[in-house]
């Protein structure tokens, strides 16, 4: 009881100090200290800087409910290392499209609105038309880049054939009783050769900033100015941005571009480190994929285990066997330009690839993690000017308005994270993302979530928690009271009188 209760107030004062440097001013923020790598991704008309945040508060314990500022994340199939993060452009002729000005059917999301209070565990979100320009655009370039066979381009000489085998990692499989469940004996005569073989990574890779870069616009980038034309690589990351923005996470690191032909895989794996949710972006066309009618490859769907399975015995019904579907999805690598997003803390993977050599027939996605959660605005908070160009007006959240706006939710959150870090709610872990409709009166409307993959602490189930008035006993779900009391809280919020339309997408990352 002493450690628990020693536990909670150092969360309490730790999330507290946290809470008054990111929301009160969060592009601003002087407890971030920022170290520049000297590599840079030079584009035609813009420079994007790598880096990488060093975040001096880190909060791990009960309910953490926090909420970190802007940046961007990357690929899913990398190494456990911390990522380098590239930001969007922030020029007036490269600001990412004007999304927060745009009505609620014209933005860029994944299309998932359920009510806070009756919302559930959601794996995987999907996007088939937002970015279907941008990839289109991009799978040409690509195309372009193949269409010769024989001609020589330096530029193929760059990728990265990587293969990893179990045994090439740290991570072998070892005869201790650490690796293996309860129960059981240990490791079997030949078991620790055999894991060690698997395949864990086959495909081909590259740096999306690479391979979407020109010789010459490398060796011109460091002449060109913020005003110059977006190339096709910042029109990626804008566009990723832009609907990421819509799950209140601003950042991704830097994409990967991945070939994977007759053979390539991905072995199941998890990459929770990397970022809240994972990404992928196809450039697969729909005429290479045989589900679509064509011989040039099968496979490559992305594998994910099913939810359930990894809470397998709890209401375990010994009645029935499973099989392939009931214990993984697969994702189709097409339609292109769809891009799904999903909890990287799951087992997931690449089903293996058979059929095509030819790499401009095989499976082509970009690929990475979104990560830094952050408050973001939509709709209109300031006042309408007929001066000013409100379609190309891109607002921040340092305007007047979301500053206000800021602060009211920086009043609120204050007892509400005392509440979550109380330890009278059991722990959850997981990201949430919950969107704020609000009137022309002010008043919160709806109160959404967008994403939510919280999941109960099960080290700190507690049980039987009460009793109801017929005495039957009342289970403890840690989740449904996180969700409840963070909807008590935001559904009485009042942001003053304005235009109908304004929305706010506030972000929760548990861990």
């Amino acid at each position: 009881f002493f450690q628990r209760t020693t536990h909670q107030i150092m969360f309490i004062t730790t999330t507290t100090l946290l809470l008054l440097s990111t929301i009160a001013n969060p592009f601003s923020l002087n407890n971030f200290h920022r170290y520049h790598d000297r590599s840079c991704l030079h584009r035609s008309g813009k420079q994007w800087q790598q880096e990488v945040q060093v975040h001096p508060v880190s909060v791990t314990t009960t309910a953490t409910a926090t909420r970190r500022r802007s940046s961007i994340s990357s690929d899913h199939a990398s190494t456990s290392e911390e990522q380098p993060e590239i930001h969007p452009s922030s020029s007036s002729s490269s600001a990412p499209p004007s999304s927060s000005l745009l009505s609620k059917e014209q933005r860029s999301t994944f299309h998932h609105e359920v009510p806070l209070p009756n919302s559930y565990y959601t794996q995987i979100l999907s996007n088939d038309n937002s970015l279907q320009g941008v990839a289109t655009k991009l799978r040409q370039y690509y195309d372009q880049h193949f269409c010769d066979p024989r001609q020589p381009n330096a530029n193929r000489f760059i990728w990265d054939p990587w293969f990893v085998q179990v045994g090439d990692t740290l991570k072998h499989l070892k005869k201790s009783s650490e690796t293996v469940g309860e129960g059981e004996t240990g490791v079997l005569d030949g078991e620790e050769e055999a894991t060690n073989e698997q395949v864990q990574y086959s495909l081909k890779r590259i740096q999306s900033s690479t391979f979407f870069t020109s010789p010459t616009e490398q060796d011109n980038a460091h002449n060109k100015n913020d005003e110059e034309e977006l190339t096709l690589f910042d029109d990626l990351v804008n566009e990723l941005t832009t609907l990421g923005r819509s799950i209140g996470l601003t950042a991704i690191t830097p994409p990967w571009m991945s070939l994977y032909m007759d053979g390539d895989r991905q072995n199941l794996h998890t990459d929770a480190p990397q970022g809240q949710m994972a990404f992928v972006l196809s450039l697969c066309r729909d005429d290479n994929y045989v589900k679509n009618g064509s011989n040039d490859f099968s496979g490559g769907e992305t594998m994910l285990l099913r939810s359930d399975i990894l809470d397998y015995w709890k209401g375990f019904d010994g009645s029935k066997g499973l099989e392939c579907g009931d214990i993984m999805r697969f994702v189709p690598p097409s339609p292109l330009g769809r891009c799904i997003v999903f909890d990287p803390r799951i087992p997931h993977g690449v089903n293996t690839v058979d059929g095509t050599l030819d790499p401009r027939k095989g499976r082509v996605v970009i690929h990475g993690w979104y990560n830094e959660p952050e408050v973001c605005f939509f709709g209109p908070w300031q006042k309408r000017d007929s001066d000013i160009d409100h379609d190309n007006v891109y607002y921040d959240n340092d305007d007047p308005a979301t500053r206000a706006a800021n602060q009211i939710l920086e009043d609120s959150f204050q007892p509400l994270l005392q509440t979550l870090s109380s330890g009278e709610i059991g722990r959850v872990m997981g990201y949430l993302a919950i969107q704020l409709e609000i009137d022309e009166y002010g008043e919160v409307d709806n109160v959404l979530a967008v994403c939510d993959t919280l999941r109960a602490d099960w080290d700190d189930y507690r049980g039987v928690i009460g009793y109801d008035e017929a005495e039957r006993p009342v289970m403890e779900d840690a989740v449904s009271d996180v969700r409840l009391t963070i909807y008590e809280t935001l559904k009485n919020l009042h942001f003053g009188d304005g235009e109908p339309g304004r929305v706010i997408v506030v972000p929760f990352a548990f861990e």
